[in-house]
């Protein structure tokens, strides 16, 4: 199975979407949405064109909020998977690898921090996707995650500009 996952798009129409975000997410058999949609309409149309599991973030208009939990569960091949919108702005994550003990899951995503992270933490494995639209000292991002007999692995793609202040020496490694 293969899983895009995306945060923190902070677009007001679908078409405001990097089109190579878009093409890796039709290309996916699930699209997990880890919040800050933003508006409703963004969120209707993830919800015609994919099969969605998504929560609402911080940013999102009440709309999204009344729709969509803060926290959700899923499986995929024998994994199990969470969704929470609020990771820190920290580079040490303990408080969200409790929080995926708490909701029983392998693996938690978090959106929010704007950046990709794929960090393992005992036994759970974390990972936010970054943002495809407004990235902070990073890439636009997605990941993607395939997961096949409860094996998985975790890809960092980029789709589209690095944002002002990121690293130049990861941008000319990208290349």
């Amino acid at each position: 199975m293969k899983i895009a996952v995306v945060s923190d798009t902070h677009v007001r129409k679908f078409k405001d979407l990097p089109k190579k975000l878009v093409m890796l997410m039709e290309s996916a058999d699930m699209v997990v949405h880890a919040g800050d949609f933003t508006s409703v309409d963004v969120l209707e149309e993830f919800e015609r064109k994919y099969n969605l599991r998504a929560v609402f973030g911080n940013a999102d208009d009440y709309r999204v909020k009344e729709r969509l939990n803060e926290t959700e569960t899923f499986r995929a091949e024998g994994i199990r998977f969470g969704i929470t919108h609020r990771g820190n702005f920290l580079n040490e994550f303990h408080d969200l690898g409790y929080m995926a003990k708490e909701m029983g899951v392998d693996v938690l995503i978090f959106g929010h921090i704007h950046r990709f992270v794929v960090e393992k933490m005992g036994d759970v494995i974390l990972i936010c996707p970054g943002s495809p639209t407004s990235p902070r000292l990073s890439a636009s991002s997605c990941a993607i995650v395939n997961v096949e007999d409860s094996e998985m692995n975790v890809s960092f793609e980029l789709v589209g500009e690095f944002a002002c202040g990121a690293d130049l020496r990861l941008k000319e490694m990208m290349k």
